[in-house]
């Protein structure tokens, strides 16, 4: 009995995939070089930037729109016909077809920085339950990245929910360093101003105020049991963010914290 031969499936990169692949390309630079003709015929406007390469450019994002359309916006069936014809309306329809490409991609980065500040919150939990003065601090540390990182990407997020969960994070994330304050306030007070600041320059004042209120907290707590070194520290902290934020509600939150610790 002759031997089975396997062959290759259709999500897997083969010589048919990679023909396929090509036609879908081609199909969608021919789209980007119809936008051109019909932009030309009907005197729209095209990008200037780019000179003698216009026609290069758009034939390049149209293949490029294509490839989006076809393999990530639907699942065509690279046999069909249809396809290559859905792959040059693409090309033609290449500023959407990218900015739904590029919506996607956002939110898909939203929802992983989400899961990283809820890692590095529960990271806080372990470090402050085991009581090492050192381990919470490396932890209080390594959050604040990615709580940063998450509120500077809300300004390209369009997604409610997607805005929503991170904002949502973030707070959890605020909390979490309150809590922490007690055990490693210096660096739980430098980590809640760096992302005030950040908060209130991403348009995110909410997050911000809610960080100043914390620090006002970690400052009250601090005068009443007698240590003026961390409520001196949050006092500077709460002065440092109403001079460089850019928000006037922050401003105004950050210095009346600021004043009420002071008395």
């Amino acid at each position: 009995m002759p031997p089975i031969k396997s062959t290759p499936t259709s999500s897997g990169i083969s010589r048919k995939n990679l023909i396929s692949l090509g036609g879908v390309l081609f199909s969608g630079a021919i789209g980007g070089l119809l936008f051109w003709i019909v932009a030309k015929w009907t005197g729209t406007s095209l990008p200037t930037v780019f000179g003698q390469g216009t026609v290069a450019v758009l034939m390049f994002v149209g293949a490029v729109a294509g490839a989006i359309g076809v393999y990530l916006l639907t699942a065509s069936d690279p046999s069909a016909i249809r396809t290559y014809i859905f792959a040059l309306i693409c090309g033609v329809a290449w500023q959407p077809v990218i900015g739904s490409a590029l919506h996607m991609a956002t939110n898909a980065a939203a929802t992983n920085q989400s899961a990283q500040i809820g890692d590095k919150v529960e990271q806080i939990k372990s470090a402050t339950n085991g009581g090492n003065a050192q381990q919470i601090s490396t932890a209080v540390q390594n959050t604040v990245p990615a709580v940063n990182k998450a509120l500077n990407l809300l300004t390209t997020v369009s997604d409610a929910s997607r805005k929503a969960e991170i904002i949502d994070q973030s707070k959890q994330a605020i909390d979490q360093l309150q809590t922490t304050s007690a055990k490693a306030p210096d660096a739980s007070v430098e980590a809640l101003n760096s992302i005030s600041l950040t908060a209130a320059n991403s348009g995110q004042s909410s997050v911000a105020i809610h960080a100043i209120e914390t620090l006002h907290t970690i400052g009250s707590n601090a005068n009443r049991s007698n240590n003026p070194a961390i409520a001196l520290k949050v006092q500077q902290s709460l002065t440092t963010l109403a001079a460089q934020s850019r928000d006037p509600s922050v401003q105004t939150a950050a210095r009346t914290a600021a004043a009420q610790i002071a008395h």
